[in-house]
């Protein structure tokens, strides 16, 4: 990922050489450029004439110099991170200086360690500031639908979205409930030759046998009681557009038969009628169950699958790319504030550690679900604990009926960490591989746990 870096500017301002040359060591990485001082004035000339992602000043720079250097670099350049370097007999200037706008303080002997995971943690906010950046820019030029996310797995899928879209070909689009299967089926549709042309969806899940196939195939005049006249159905109707056929997988048999016509003919025949009828349609699916074992099950035909499964996008489940979260959370956030008229602006350091950490079972629409009710929660500036929902506020352990200690989410991910830390040696990138997450959110979570002494 450092490659996304380039350029990322920091501002050291130490007195002690020592410290200085220690500290610089520790930020040492492919794309910085550290600039350093040892008096507050210098450092107080390069922000009014620079601009930095990232300034670091120690509480003895002289005076009170480091807060005069804070307001000044919060004035001239809001998007600028500002941490303070302190010893413990001076954390209650630092925690006044967090007040003021800081990001975070370190307290003397701080390890490299800490130094790159704050280096991290500014680069993540900078990502989440140029997306949303983006996103409004996107919405404001397009008012198209646009997938969230820096995260390599995201990357990957908008790079088969825009080599999939243009070639009319089938898609089959899998991932579990809420990831955004519709969401990358508009993508592809508004990215297609069709473009101009309808996209409609339909739910094979929620609809009978017959009123499934009289929607898709339409139906000739008396083809069944009450069909008066004959009526088109949607892949007749919605000619040189996209039709997204949504839980393929629950489509019956009869409607599988027909839909293999419609693929390999571009026809269809209408219900209670003989005639062929062409159609001029592009066909994408969705689904969250794995086809291959409903074909094996007998409930869904191999031939229709082969059919179908000619490009395949898989969406990852929102905890396989728990870095991305955040980028959801300020979208939603600013989205609702602005729905409701809410002061709301940012969620707390805690609330996003316990996002972070969930497991999401809803995925991407439970978050966004979560937002909301937070939003609506709230009457100040900040989203706090209490208004998340029970399941996130760390309910306390219970005992179930046979006296098994049932333990809650937060506390189940802590065991499992502790025995991958264990397994690997304390090896945090073999742990964060095996987790299915990267280095900086592993290490984000052993902090949070108390773990850091116990992962070496």
């Amino acid at each position: 990922m450092d490659d996304m870096y380039e350029q990322f500017r920091i501002l050291v301002v130490e007195d002690d050489p020592h410290s200085l040359d220690e500290l610089e060591q520790a930020l040492s990485g492919p794309g910085h450029e550290i600039t350093t001082c040892q008096e507050t004035q210098c450092a107080l000339d390069l922000v009014e004439r620079e601009a930095f992602d990232l300034v670091m000043t120690d509480l003895h720079t002289g005076g009170r110099g480091e807060l005069t250097l804070l307001a000044r670099v919060k004035s001239d350049h809001p998007e600028t991170e500002v941490v303070i370097i302190t010893g413990s007999s001076s954390v209650e200037r630092a925690v006044e200086a967090m007040k003021r706008g800081a990001l975070h303080y370190l307290t003397k002997p701080y390890s490299e360690e800490e130094v790159r995971v704050l280096v991290e943690r500014v680069k993540e906010k900078r990502i989440v500031r140029e997306e949303l950046e983006e996103l409004r820019s996107y919405v404001r030029n397009r008012q198209g639908p646009r997938l969230i996310g820096k995260s390599p797995q995201v990357q990957e899928l908008k790079r088969h979205i825009v080599r999939v879209a243009p070639l009319d070909c089938t898609v089959l689009i899998t991932g579990e409930t809420g990831t955004g299967k519709e969401l990358v089926s508009q993508m592809i549709h508004q990215n297609s030759k069709r473009a101009d042309k309808r996209q409609f969806a339909v739910n094979c899940g929620s609809l009978s046998e017959e009123l499934l196939c009289n929607e898709l195939f339409g139906h000739e005049r008396e083809a069944f009681t009450g069909a008066q006249r004959t009526t088109k159905g949607i892949f007749e109707s919605l000619d040189g557009g996209t039709v997204l056929l949504d839980e393929i997988g629950e489509m019956p048999m009869s409607a599988q038969v027909q839909l293999l016509r419609v693929l390999q003919e571009k026809k269809v025949v209408r219900v209670g009628g003989t005639e062929e009828v062409p159609v001029d349609v592009r066909i994408l699916v969705a689904t969250h169950r794995r086809l291959e074992d409903e074909v094996k099950a007998g409930r869904f035909r191999e031939d229709l699958y082969y059919r179908l499964n000619v490009f395949t996008m898989k969406i990852p489940p929102l905890r396989e790319r728990a870095d991305d979260i955040p980028l959801f959370c300020n979208y939603f956030l600013e989205r609702y504030a602005k729905d409701y008229d809410k002061p709301v602006e940012r969620l707390s350091n805690e609330v996003l550690d316990l996002l972070t950490a969930y497991s999401f079972p809803g995925n991407v629409r439970e978050l966004k679900n979560i937002i909301e009710r937070a939003v609506i929660l709230s009457d100040g500036a900040v989203i706090e604990r209490t208004h998340l929902p029970a399941r996130l506020r760390g309910q306390s352990a219970v005992c179930g009926s046979a006296g098994d200690l049932l333990l809650s989410l937060a506390e189940l991910e802590e065991r499992h960490i502790r025995l991958v830390l264990e397994k690997t040696k304390g090896n945090k990138s073999k742990a964060a591989q095996i987790l299915g997450i990267d280095r900086t959110s592993l290490w984000r979570k052993i902090k949070r746990m108390g773990l850091a002494n116990d992962a070496h």
